[in-house]
Parts: C-alpha cells; structure tokens; sequence
C-alpha cells in the first residue's frame, strides 16, 4: 500500500465536461480577464476535422486577435518547438488555446514556458527551472488518452543531440487554466485512434495504480479510470458517433491524467519513451502494444494491486487466490488489445531487434520510470521483454 507515502497532491485546471461543453470554454477565458493576443495551437488533422473552428466559433471575441499555429507533430521535439516561439515571440501573444492531443497540449504548455523565459526548451527540462510564470494554457481536449490537459508536464523529444530521448519539463504554472472535455468533439473521429490512445489512458491507469510513488487519492482517480475504459473503450472503438462512450473515455482518459500526474508512471513509459524517440513512434500504440509484455513482468511485485485491476477489468475472480487474479488481470488486458485491434508486436510498426540495446540504455537510465515501478528492472529484464515485445 501506498498510505505512508509523502506527497503533494495538485490539481489545479477547470474541467468543463460532458455533451456541448465547449460553450463554457469562452466564460471559463473571460473568468481570468486575459488580454492580448491569443495562438491557438493544433494540428492539420484536427483542423481539417473542422474541430478548430468549432472552437473558434464558440470564441467571437478573440477571433480578431488570434493567430493559429496548425503543424504540430506527434513527438514534439526541441527543434519544432522553439522554432514555433521564434515564430510568434514578437506577436505579442499572451494567452494559448491548445486544440488537440497530447502532443499538441504539450507543444502548449512548452511554448507557454519560452514565451515569459526564452531560450530554448530543453533549458527547462526538470522541475520548475523557469523563472517567469509560463503564459495561460486552455486545453480542448480531442482525443481519449495521453490526459496532458489535466497534468503539470509538458514530454518533449530531444532531437538537437546525438542520442534521441524524451524528456519533461513540469511547473505548477503548466497545469492548464480550464480544460474542455466536450464529447461531441470527438464524435465520427477514426476507430483506431479511440483505440490506440484510449489504450494509452488505460496504460496511464493501471501504471498509475501500481506505481511506487502512488497513494490512496491517486489510487482512486487510477483504478476507477481503469474501470470506465473497461466498460467503454470497445464501445467507443466500435461506434465513434456513440457520444455516451465517448464523453466516459474522454473523462476517464483526463482522471488517469491527473492521477499520473502525482503518482507517477512506469517501465511501459520508461521503454515507449525510448522507442518514441529512436523512431518517432505513435504514442499510444508503443504503449498498448508494451503493456502487456510489462504487466507479465511487473504483476508479481504486487500480486494484491494487479487483482484489483482485473476486477476493474471486469473479470470473474471468485474463487480465485490473489496471484491467478492478478494473471487474469494481465490476460484480460492482452486480450483487450487484440479486441481494439492494435498490433501484437513492435515489429509490426518499424521496431527493430537490433536497436534493443540502445533502447534498453535509455529506459534503464530513465529514473523518473524506473523508479516509480513496482518491480524493480535490471538491463537484463529490459532486454528480455523488449526480445517478447518485438
């Protein structure tokens, strides 16, 4: 159990939820008096979804002082990023709406950094190194995972050195202001990307839950987003129009992001980070595909935690003694990931045995992960699940 652990528990963003909740993102700006120029930074996907000017709409009286940012990339790396702050650093911009995903929230949450600091990002990579408090972020959330709209960290690649890895950048100032998680938004959007990034919630969930760093508030927040994406997300992958689905996962996907952000995450991210960075590889997937590879490996340092998970899964354990609870638990998550359709092995997206070694270097030396999991990972165990995986 976690009860002893000493913490500090934040959670400092407005959530705006539920059906048409994005109309309340124009009273939730007014609430801070902001004024100044406003960037609204996106993606192409999401602006050609017609979900940007969705949110423009529903903001008439900034339109005239807004500028749109609408390339960013999944991984956001050090080299994109601070050329989107020399782009705009002399426009006079105060406020940043992000409108998408992870990787667009912390493309947000990053420039926020350098437009009240400067310099580069990868100066501000750890805690609280900034000086100046970052620029107000408002988050309309789009997808169903990754939960960065409710987080204080900002996950950049770091591409400007011989050696690709991902690093962070957290401050209480990234927490955004509010954060809107409008189902709506998010109806008619690709099967497979509910899947693979609601998969990236459940994997923030169950780390979450079994982290060492973790406690009986976190605990909470992580095992009944465990329980809501197991009752949803095959709904949702199946019918993305059905908004009932998709407003739980969106919410589920955000109380993991908060549980994440103070309890802390584990080796799945230690080795998706590396793989992220070598091969600038989907996210969400590198996560569903490690997860149960992983959970096969960790179950064992906390048999009691993994059985609550695969009653979270919904799994029959009557009658079950803790430790085959606990392998049902792991079962049902593999067997999760072939029913949302996401791939068996790394290999299948570009991952290559030969790299092994290098990603094993850089998750092995990834404390912020290795730290926070259960079980305690030696080079040698890394390899070997990295060998299953692929």
């Amino acid at each position: 159990m976690n009860e002893f652990n000493n913490m500090e528990f934040m959670a400092k963003t407005t959530l705006y939820t539920g059906s048409g909740s994005l109309k309340s993102l124009k009273d939730a700006i007014k609430k801070y008096g902001l004024d100044g120029n406003f960037l609204f930074v996106t993606d192409k996907g999401i602006e050609g979804a017609g979900i940007l000017q969705k949110v423009i709409d529903s903001l008439p009286d900034i339109e005239s002082k807004s500028q749109i940012f609408n390339d960013i990339k999944p991984n956001p790396n050090v080299t994109g990023t601070n050329a989107i702050y020399e782009k705009y650093k002399n426009d006079g911009i105060q406020n940043i709406i992000a409108v998408g995903g992870g990787s667009v929230v912390d493309a947000a949450k990053a420039l926020a950094v350098l437009f009240t600091n400067g310099g580069s990002i990868d100066e501000y990579f750890g805690f609280d190194l900034y000086t100046n408090e970052p620029l107000p972020v408002f988050a309309v959330a789009t997808t169903v995972g990754t939960g960065s709209e409710g987080g204080h960290a900002s996950v950049i690649t770091v591409d400007n050195s011989e050696l690709k890895t991902k690093k962070l950048v957290f401050g209480e100032g990234l927490f955004p202001k509010a954060a809107i998680l409008d189902g709506e938004l998010l109806v008619g959007m690709p099967g497979s990307l509910v899947a693979s990034t609601g998969m990236d919630a459940l994997t923030h969930a169950i780390e979450g839950y079994v982290s060492r760093n973790g406690s009986i508030i976190t605990d909470a927040l992580n095992l009944h987003a465990v329980r809501v994406i197991s009752e949803a997300i095959l709904e949702a992958s199946s019918d993305t129009t059905n908004t009932s689905a998709m407003n739980r996962m969106i919410q589920a996907s955000t109380t993991t992001g908060i549980g994440m952000s103070n309890g802390g995450l584990g080796l799945v991210h230690g080795i998706s980070h590396a793989i992220g960075a070598q091969y600038d590889a989907p996210h969400g997937i590198v996560n569903a595909i490690l997860l149960p590879y992983v959970l096969e490996y960790n179950w064992i340092a906390n048999p009691k935690k993994f059985a609550d998970i695969a009653q979270a899964l919904r799994v029959n354990t009557s009658g079950m003694s803790t430790e085959d609870a606990a392998k049902a638990g792991v079962k049902r998550v593999k067997e999760l990931t072939k029913e949302v359709g996401i791939p068996e092995k790394l290999g299948e997206i570009g991952v290559s045995k030969e790299s092994i070694d290098v990603l094993t270097d850089i998750a092995f030396n990834d404390e912020l992960y290795m730290g926070a999991n259960p079980r305690r990972a030696t080079k040698k165990d890394i390899v070997a699940i990295l060998n299953k995986a692929i």
